[in-house]
């Protein structure tokens, strides 16, 4: 682990949702323990937790989930200076059903929610000198408002040559009308550096292109992204630049609960990614042009996602260092 001596500089912002996990205390319990979660709020704290530098950018109620939201991000290291507190607009909650295997299925709560009031007046706020990375998902691209925000957002970061993270992480029962999903999410893919898909998301959006997920794959490329990571929960993680492309396998364990295991994943990955950058954003978008540098980040990010499906929730499960 000796290549984290010496942290970079490279900050990261996380963009869009923080909310709260209703997770049961048992498998097909019918009591639940209300948890800090939301994709990319988890992915500033996993980031945090590894040792890096972490911003949150994003609308939070003032209500008393709120409260303990802002308290969790403010324990886990979290700089919230680009949080909005929203007084009008109440938390969004998710109840979270676990099978078996530890696999979730979700009920959303997100009616005009806080995460749902953060706007490009917010985004003026945000000072792109101090980030390396900025990471979003598809939950801001629901609405038109917040996917035109979403874009001002990329446009802002790519003119200050911020590197672009986009995990899709499709919630399909929080888009109003899903066919225009494909486009929205395809317009920011092609706005990104880094995409991760999971194998399902890959599968929905190559339907909906009418081609197969490898073409998808390739297809994506020659939007203008420059590295696909395509996740499969206990199976390979298959990654695709233009230059290489290679599968990996991942470690194998037991889950309790899959929570934030994509987030950990990608979090760990971008942690690794960034080591002898020297703070430098454009080394850090070069080195996706290497293969072995980006499979030992993919790696690292695997072992990460894998510690976080052993422990329930979400920023209780995420890994530090002294974890792995």
């Amino acid at each position: 682990m000796g290549f984290f001596k010496g942290k970079s500089m490279l900050s990261l912002l996380s963009y869009g949702e923080i909310l709260v996990d209703f997770l049961p205390d048992t498998t097909n319990a019918q009591t639940y323990i209300p948890l800090a979660g939301g994709a990319p709020a988890n992915v500033a704290v996993a980031y945090a937790k590894l040792g890096g530098s972490a911003y949150f950018a994003g609308g939070i109620s003032e209500d008393n989930f709120g409260d303990m939201l802002m308290h969790q991000l403010t324990i886990e290291g979290i700089n919230t200076s680009y949080v909005k507190r929203v007084a009008e607009a109440n938390t969004a909650l998710v109840l979270v059903s676990l099978d078996n295997s530890g696999e979730r299925s979700f009920n959303f709560y997100r009616h005009n929610s806080a995460d749902t009031q953060y706007s490009s007046a917010q985004i003026d706020e945000i000072n792109w000198q101090d980030i390396g990375i900025f990471h979003y998902c598809s939950n801001t691209l629901t609405s038109d408002a917040m996917y035109n925000d979403t874009l001002y957002a990329i446009e802002k970061a790519t003119a200050n040559k911020v590197m672009i993270s986009f995990d899709v992480n499709l919630r399909q029962q929080l888009w109003h009308d899903v066919t225009l999903l494909p486009n929205r999410v395809e317009t920011c893919i092609s706005k990104s550096d880094i995409v991760k898909l999971s194998k399902d998301e890959a599968i929905y959006l190559a339907k909906a292109r009418q081609c197969d997920i490898e073409a998808y794959g390739n297809y994506l490329l020659t939007l203008g992204a420059k590295l696909i990571l395509i996740t499969d929960g206990a199976n390979a993680v298959q990654v695709i630049a233009s230059n290489y492309s290679t599968i990996l396998n991942v470690p194998r364990i037991t889950p309790v609960d899959t929570t934030a295991a994509g987030d950990s994943f990608i979090a760990g990955f971008l942690f690794y990614l960034r080591q002898n950058t020297n703070g430098n954003s454009q080394t850090l978008v070069n080195a996706i042009e290497l293969s072995e540098r980006i499979s030992s980040a993919v790696l690292f990010g695997a072992k990460c996602g894998a510690f976080t499906c052993q422990q329930k929730g979400a920023f209780t499960a995420l890994p530090s260092l002294t974890d792995l």
